[in-house]
């Protein structure tokens, strides 16, 4: 199992670091990224992430929930309303946070209504396509790369949320309580990708190219929302 492991770690390490490398998302962890510019991009991650809540993979917290079969890489059921109220307590806080900093407070429903950006469309037919397609273990290669990528950048996105809206902020509940989730459970994920590579001569290809389009979703849903939060921005007069 480590040998199909480190076969599979090596491949997707290039994608890994184009990922982590992105400009938006260096932008993003940066100490000294705008916080008006950090608040309108949390606003339209928040208010998307609502709808990525609704399935499997990303947001999901709690996987005590249940589990179904090791063979689709689906490790619990579909996060149920505690989840969404979490996530939506944060994007409410976040704009009346902005309301008591600019006096106007952006319009949650309306940002709600909005359709996803085109990342996060993509990323759901992703998830349906392996879980219906011929190999549904691959689902785990896109639980373990979305993980990876939040426990990796997790602590500096987190210490700025800290930074933008204040430690005792009610922005900050959401992502503290799936970057620590999500860490708790990397080890877990990564020990599923290993049972599903094991014993199938042609699940590593397959594994890595899914792997690699989670990995792509992920940097470009990051960007999709920061070209937003900017044109959200403009709108209002507040562009940097």
């Amino acid at each position: 199992m480590e040998e199909a492991l480190d076969r599979y770690e090596a491949a997707l390490e290039p994608e890994r670091r184009l990922v982590t490398g992105d400009r938006v998302l260096a932008r993003l962890l940066a100490p000294d990224c705008e916080s008006d510019l950090f608040a309108r991009w949390f606003l339209r991650a928040g208010a998307h992430g609502v709808y990525l809540s609704r399935h499997e993979g990303w947001w999901l917290l709690d996987e005590s929930r249940g589990s179904r079969p090791a063979e689709t890489g689906r490790p619990g059921e579909a996060p149920g309303a505690d989840t969404v109220a979490m996530l939506l307590e944060s994007v409410h806080a976040a704009a009346d946070w902005w309301q008591g900093r600019y006096g106007e407070r952006p319009d949650v429903e309306a940002l709600l209504a909005t359709p996803p950006p085109a990342a996060a469309e993509f990323y759901v037919r992703l998830r349906e396509n392996v879980v219906r397609g011929p190999a549904p273990y691959c689902g785990a290669a896109v639980d373990y790369e979305v993980a990876r990528v939040l426990v990796t950048a997790g602590p500096a996105l987190l210490e700025n949320c800290r930074r933008v809206f204040g430690r005792d902020s009610g922005c900050c509940g959401f992502l503290a309580a799936l970057i620590g989730r999500q860490g708790d459970q990397l080890g877990l994920r990564r020990r599923r990708l290993g049972s599903c590579l094991t014993g199938r001569p042609d699940a590593l290809g397959r594994m890595t190219a899914v792997g690699k389009t989670a990995l792509a979703c992920s940097a470009e849903f990051l960007t999709e929302c920061w070209d937003l939060a900017r044109a959200d921005l403009e709108a209002g007069g507040k562009a940097r």
